[in-house]
């Protein structure tokens, strides 16, 4: 029988402090080997504990860069020592596997597909509408351009210069108006409650498309006059206009302006049907 004693400098100052015998490493004849070590355990007693090893030789397919690595040269204390971990001075620890996941390429897929639903939806925010029949084409490939006259030429040069602007120039430069400084604010505007509103000269819209917005309502009806409010009749489920609305304005001449060029006016597609939304107006 063979013995060999490998010594860790840890273990020499452990045996130092406690008086504990080295560990031995003994080679047997069947290839295994015998690890002999002593310690001392919570009841203050000195215990030997022996081991018996077996080494087997593993074949792996690894990374060719681990493989090199594994060829290199050791140094210091460990260089005459054979190829591998020595156990004298190195612990082994447990193998950790790292599985990909499986749905990294389903998962990455699903983010390029949100982000083009983003994209999407970013160009229909902002569709280019005709300003002759509001469609989604530009005006001058507008296929209603002999027939429908623009909006702007219905309303005239001085339709747009309307009370709002002149509020403009006395309050300065800012685009914004409040309701006291519009024309005529100082009749209507000292009024309170809801009988005061329904004195406003409001007309009724009828035959707007589906796909009719706030926006497009203000827009057609602004350079007629100041507007005081406007509502737009819309589906409570899916959010589409029902074909008509209401405009209030501050002056009851703007009303009868937006009546007399609006009533026939095609928009949209369809032809708007422009009336008082009380007949006794």
């Amino acid at each position: 029988e063979f013995k060999m004693s490998n010594r860790d400098w840890a273990d020499d100052d452990l045996v130092e402090e406690q008086g504990l015998p080295p560990m031995e490493i003994v080679a047997n004849d069947d290839g295994t080997k015998t690890v002999i070590e002593y310690r001392v355990n919570e009841d203050g007693k000195t215990v030997k504990s022996t081991r018996r090893v077996q080494e087997r030789v593993v074949q792996e397919r690894v990374n060719h860069a681990v493989a090199e690595r594994k060829k290199w040269a050791k140094f210091g204390a460990e260089q005459n020592s054979a190829p591998g971990p020595n156990l004298a001075t190195t612990k082994i620890g447990e193998i950790v596997w790292l599985k990909l996941s499986q749905y990294a390429a389903q998962q990455k897929q699903q983010e390029q597909d949100a982000l083009e639903q983003e994209k999407k939806a970013a160009v229909k925010s902002s569709q280019i509408r005709c300003r002759r029949c509001r469609g989604l084409h530009y005006t001058v490939k507008c296929p209603y351009k002999d027939t429908l006259v623009p909006l702007e030429e219905i309303t005239g040069e001085g339709a747009a210069e309307g009370p709002a602007e002149n509020a403009n120039e006395k309050s300065g430069s800012s685009s914004y108006v409040p309701p006291h400084m519009r024309a005529g604010a100082s009749k209507l505007g000292t009024d309170a409650g809801r009988g005061a509103r329904d004195e406003l000269p409001t007309i009724r819209i009828s035959n707007l498309s589906e796909d009719t917005q706030d926006d497009d309502v203000r827009h057609l009806c602004h350079p007629f006059g100041a507007i005081s409010r406007f509502f737009v009749a819309k589906d409570r489920n899916t959010g589409q206009c029902k074909g008509f609305a209401f405009v209030s304005f501050y002056e009851k001449e703007s009303a009868e302006k937006a009546i007399a060029k609006l009533n026939g006016y095609g928009f949209d597609n369809l032809i708007l049907n422009v009336e008082w939304s009380n007949p006794s107006k």
